[in-house]
């Protein structure tokens, strides 16, 4: 079974606030690629409209998502201040502390589901 852990944040975003977002997530990615370093990949996905992204992170284990969350914990507020996140998806076995601070944001938030996968069934690769 693989120690990663995927998040995928999904959020509406107002008109409005996306130069301002844009600024922000472009800070907030830049940040966690820095400070860091197990991370194995921080993208960001952008509806064709503008109304809408998901945010991709993927970590080689737990801790290292720990570090994301604590090293991006005021960008992440911030940012989230800007947006109108609809669900957090995580897939792999995140720590309970991981969940605390999903738990937190969503509150302070609009109350956005959690949803936790954490069977692996599989994977498909080249060969």
């Amino acid at each position: 079974m693989p120690k990663t852990v995927t998040v995928v944040v999904t959020y509406d975003i107002p008109w409005e606030r996306f130069p301002e977002w844009a600024d922000a997530i472009v800070d907030l990615v830049d940040t966690v690629k820095v400070q860091v370093p197990r991370l194995v990949s921080f993208n960001v996905y952008i509806a064709e409209d503008s109304s809408e992204a998901a945010s991709v992170w993927i970590h080689p284990d737990t801790e290292s998502l720990e570090r994301h969350l604590e090293v991006a914990a005021s960008r992440i507020d911030v940012v989230a201040q800007m947006v109108e996140p609809t669900r957090v998806d995580i897939y792999g076995r995140p720590s309970e502390r991981v969940l605390e601070q999903f738990r937190r944001i969503s509150e302070q938030s609009n109350g956005f589901p959690i949803i936790v996968k954490r069977r692996y069934y599989g994977s498909l690769g080249p060969g």
